[in-house]
């Protein structure tokens, strides 16, 4: 009987994967997951002065917005959607790690 949901797909490709990578998934997952909580819940939310949102200190994860200049030409492309979360550095150590998530929809107006 093939399986499905897509967790259920999913968890038959992941099921190789080594430790420490599935340990690295499991980080990623719990950031993305907190930072969508944080989404639903948060109706202020501290902005720097491009518009787009601070991180939160103390929690497992959150999405930034990064607009990223160009220093030839002086534009400025972006923003750029990056979940934020702690997980293990190539140092061995705790820390926060960032992964590429796509193009973000520019920062609302205040």
């Amino acid at each position: 009987m093939s399986p499905r949901s897509r967790p259920e797909r999913l968890i038959q490709k992941l099921q190789d994967w080594s430790d420490p990578d599935l340990e690295e998934l499991a980080a990623m997952i719990a950031g993305l997951l907190e930072a969508r909580h944080q989404e639903t819940v948060d109706t202020f939310e501290e902005r720097r002065e491009d518009g787009t949102p601070l991180g939160r200190h103390g929690g497992r994860g959150h999405i930034e917005l990064k607009m990223i200049p160009d220093t030839k030409t002086g534009k400025t492309y972006g923003p750029y959607r990056y979940l934020r979360y702690w997980g293990v550095t190539k140092k061995g150590t705790k820390g926060l790690k960032s992964v590429y998530l796509g193009k973000g929809t520019q920062p609302r107006e205040r």
